[in-house]
């Protein structure tokens, strides 16, 4: 870590086709770029202002400016997103659009008062160079399979949850590609849009001028949709809306927060949707979470220890001989890690498992369904990517949220309910 901070401290800039704003501010975008930052930070600090880049959902620290070099930059960020420059009491937000031999970034820029400071977060934003491939996100042939037959259904609602950050947006629009969008008529209602959609009307959630969440699904329900994208279920008249819709013949994609597929159908009814209409209405739920993949070229072998091997009987999982390991190099910036990749459970809502919601089943009733039927838990998915050399043993462990078997056998069974396939 220490020689990948050394070499972010140098901040040299190569020769690169970029938007011409000002040093050191290409320096500075083009530096998150490099290291695949999908956000930056600036925090205001006593000695100056620190720099951070989250880096495949990571945080980490780069550099401290000093502070007349931080205030510069934060000046430069505010004209180039074309705010006032002067010093601000109250959160500001805008955009810049910067060119990088040929691909575009849509970068958000929020500033926000820090006692007699400011400080600085920014959203870097790309079309993915896939373009809403589906194969490329990690889901198996068969998750795969389900999926697109869900979305040929051509009715009914599809939730993808997960917690915040987890990729539910991007898995959003590539369910939608699975349809010829160009013969179809497709509406998104987002808070805000994250990516342009070819061929979608995209509406983005203005409450200023009253246009919400809310507001954007009733009309668009007026315009004769064939597809409608909900950025988030976040409030009880949208997601008896977007229910509805499903029900009247509409495809509806929409994202909600919650941590299993089971625990969506408990989120929908928590913002007041009745248990009938989400068993009616409901085709398909994807609960996903991302890990980071290990970088190919510094990955190291290592043998499984006892609680790993565990892990795998407990799924029924064939083990493997051996585990990869992160290492550190120069192709990943020495993290040992490099992109990253979904777990999933995907989960099909056949008649059983509607009437079973429809009657208000409890969760444990409803998980048990689920896996007679072989819907596998994120964990399963994790665990099979271990296997395979995708990502390492560790990273599962830090993104499921359970601990080692042999640590949890005097805990509560709630850790081992989740791990349970």
């Amino acid at each position: 870590m220490a020689r990948a901070a050394q070499q972010n401290h140098a901040w040299t800039q190569g020769e690169h086709n970029v938007t011409a704003y000002p040093d050191p501010l290409n320096t500075f975008i083009w530096n998150a770029i490099i290291d695949r930052a999908t956000d930056v930070h600036l925090h205001c600090v006593e000695n100056g202002v620190r720099v951070l880049h989250r880096v495949d959902g990571t945080i980490h620290p780069k550099l401290l400016l000093p502070a007349t070099e931080g205030k510069r930059l934060l000046n430069q960020l505010k004209s180039a997103a074309c705010l006032n420059v002067t010093r601000s009491f109250a959160p500001l937000e805008g955009q810049i659009n910067w060119i990088d031999e040929g691909q575009m970034w849509e970068i958000r820029v929020t500033l926000t008062p820090v006692r007699d400071r400011e400080s600085a977060h920014l959203r870097l934003l790309s079309v993915p160079r896939g373009q809403w491939d589906i194969s490329n996100l990690g889901f198996s042939k068969g998750d795969q399979e389900k999926t697109a037959t869900a979305v040929d259904s051509l009715s009914g609602l599809i939730l993808v949850t997960g917690p915040t950050g987890s990729g539910k947006t991007t898995t959003m629009y590539s369910l939608a590609s699975l349809m010829d969008l160009q013969t179809t008529t497709a509406y998104s209602i987002e808070d805000p849009v994250e990516f342009r959609l070819p061929y979608a009307q995209q509406i983005e959630v203005d409450e200023k001028h009253g246009l919400t969440m809310h507001e954007g699904l009733r009309t668009i329900l007026r315009m004769d949709p064939d597809l409608i994208l909900v950025g988030e279920i976040r409030d009880r008249d949208s997601a008896i809306v977007a229910a509805r819709a499903a029900l009247s013949g509409r495809l509806v994609l929409a994202t909600i927060h919650a941590h299993d597929a089971v625990g969506a159908v408990d989120a929908m009814h928590y913002l007041g949707v009745p248990y009938h209409i989400i068993g009616s209405s409901l085709r398909l739920i994807i609960a996903q979470n991302l890990l980071r993949q290990l970088c190919g070229e510094c990955a190291q072998p290592r043998e499984l220890d006892e609680t790993e091997r565990e892990l795998f009987v407990r799924f029924g999982q064939e083990m493997p001989q051996q585990l990869q390991h992160p290492g550190s190099c120069a192709e990943c910036n020495w993290y040992g890690y490099k992109g990253r990749t979904g777990i999933f459970e995907v989960a099909p809502i056949d008649d059983e498992v509607g009437a079973l919601i429809s009657d208000g089943a409890r969760q444990r009733e409803l998980t048990d369904c689920l896996r007679n039927k072989g819907v596998r838990p994120m964990a399963y998915d994790g665990l099979d990517k271990v296997a395979r050399g995708v990502t390492a043993m560790e990273e599962l462990f830090r993104v499921a949220g359970f601990t080692r078997p042999s640590e949890a056998q005097q805990q509560m069974p709630a850790t081992m309910e989740m791990m349970t396939p």
